[in-house]
């Protein structure tokens, strides 16, 4: 995911950021509540953990902002309904349990934050994978904070900035997990909203974050990003119709392909809002078979060791 800005786009200005966050720090002042036992206080961003959910195991379904069909035949909602594709299998590494904590709380009376996202328990490699999945929603926040500082800088009134969002496991076969972030940010004195969204695949054994580059055969003459831009643009082109399809977000560069994940069903790559088409396509995605890919994947790479191994892969 890019980082978030409005519309119109800003630099991130690093002193200004520091001073900001010290202006906000205070936790007497910056609106933040405490709830529940042992709160863990991430980047002076309070860390909530959901009660209900503590003892909850082995499942996580919720809502999503990724729109596989027609976009015609969406409800009008800000969430759609959960895609079937992309619910998670059963269990993580075996007896596990998972939770579900939330970073939330004001940013003076400028803005406001709530990120939920799931958290395991044992599993050998807890802290290394909580801690990864952590690290997306700490981002999110900062970027979402470096903004505010931003347009506190430009001096014009301003009304609440909102941001609202979710990670969620979409897949785990018990050696690999994808999690998925979505959500939507509302700009004071924007006219619409942005709609975002971020990922992260961590390897169950051992926490390592894994990257989606590291699937593909690199030694042979074909280009693994040409091969993803033209299964993207005919699954784009199929769904919206060549002429709501954008070329420049999908020419075959690492940076219009760094938001993947595996799944069941094939390879999900997420593009970002205005990317390959308007904003009323919100974050467009497309799954692509394994079956068609299948020459460009790297049966030794570690994903794909992992994917494999878990059975979702099949290599001759």
């Amino acid at each position: 995911m890019k980082k978030l800005s409005r519309p119109s786009g800003l630099k991130i200005r690093l002193v200004l950021f520091v001073s900001f966050l010290g202006l906000v720090s205070c936790a007497s002042n910056d609106g933040r509540s405490m709830k529940g036992e042992n709160p863990t206080d991430t980047l002076d961003v309070l860390v909530v953990l959901d009660d209900e959910l503590e003892n909850q195991e082995n499942t996580f379904s919720k809502s999503s902002t990724t729109q596989l069909g027609d976009l015609s035949s969406q409800p009008n909602e800000e969430k759609g309904e959960p895609n079937l594709d992309l619910d998670p299998f059963q269990g993580i590494g075996g007896d596990s349990n998972l939770n579900l904590e939330t970073l939330s709380g004001t940013i003076g009376e400028i803005g406001s934050y709530e990120l939920s996202f799931p958290q395991i328990s044992d599993t050998p490699s807890d802290f290394a994978i909580n801690g990864a999945i952590q690290s997306v929603a700490d981002k999110i926040y900062l970027d979402f904070a470096t903004e505010l500082a931003e347009m506190m800088n430009e001096g014009a009134p301003i009304g609440s900035s909102d941001l609202v969002g979710e990670g969620r496991i979409i897949f785990n076969n018990g050696y690999l997990l994808s999690v998925l972030f979505e959500g939507s940010t509302d700009w004071g004195g924007a006219a619409s909203q942005q709609l975002w969204s971020d990922s992260i695949m961590i390897d169950l054994s051992n926490g390592q974050v894994l990257t989606s580059e590291n699937l593909f055969q690199l030694d042979i003459p074909t280009d693994w990003k040409e091969v993803l831009a033209e299964k993207s643009y005919d699954l784009l082109e199929e769904r919206l119709g060549s002429e709501m399809v954008w070329d420049e977000g999908l020419l075959p560069t690492g940076e219009n392909f760094d938001n993947m994940l595996v799944t069941q069903p094939g390879l999900l790559i997420i593009f970002d809002q205005y990317q390959v088409a308007a904003g009323v396509a919100g974050t467009p995605t497309v799954i692509i078979p394994w079956v068609e890919i299948a020459a460009i994947i790297n049966p030794q790479s570690r994903i794909g060791e992992l994917v494999i191994a878990g059975g979702s892969l099949e290599v001759n």
